[in-house]
């Protein structure tokens, strides 16, 4: 693993709350998704170094903890938004070629491979653990099966949603 765990974090990267949360509702509630907006940097009195802003779907904006004071905040939903790609990877579920953001591999199942929407909505045996891979080339994350732990509702603005101007909107009238 990296020894530098805001290395990876990246603008556009979907996130949800972490285990190191103590924010209360600043994400509009457990299940909140946001996108990283900003990556802190040396000498900014705002945004330090191990930081990242993110903006809450729900319409907070701030900034958070990304290995500042050893504390993780966030933790990554997807990151197909960055353009990460397993161009020759299947989706064993929905049959997607070329699986975009995260690739979830079956550990107990013979070249079995997940599209990270199939993994979400437990398209795959729960009882089996899985390898996640953040990238093409990043070495694997093993995880233990999901068989009775309990699911969170995402909350967020996904494909089909209604949305109106950001807090970044620029261009007057235009839409």
């Amino acid at each position: 693993m990296d020894p530098d765990p805001q290395a990876g974090v990246q603008v556009g990267m979907r996130v949800v709350r972490g285990v190191d949360w103590k924010w209360g509702q600043q994400d509009g509630g457990e299940g909140g998704v946001g996108t990283v907006v900003e990556l802190g940097r040396h000498g900014s009195p705002s945004t330090p170094d191990r930081t990242v802003v993110v903006q809450w779907d729900q319409g907070t904006r701030t900034n958070y903890r990304a290995g500042y004071q050893g504390a993780h905040d966030l933790l990554l939903y997807d990151n197909a938004q960055i353009g990460v790609r397993h161009p020759n990877i299947i989706c064993d579920c929905c049959k997607k070629h070329g699986l975009r953001g995260m690739r979830w591999k079956c550990r107990v199942c013979l070249d079995y491979d997940l599209c990270t929407q199939c993994y979400m909505h437990n398209k795959h045996e729960l009882a089996h653990a899985f390898d996640r891979y953040e990238t093409a080339h990043s070495r694997p994350v093993t995880l233990s099966p999901r068989q009775g732990l309990p699911r969170i509702p995402l909350r967020g603005i996904f494909q089909g949603a209604k949305v109106v101007r950001g807090p970044d909107w620029e261009w007057g009238s235009q839409d």
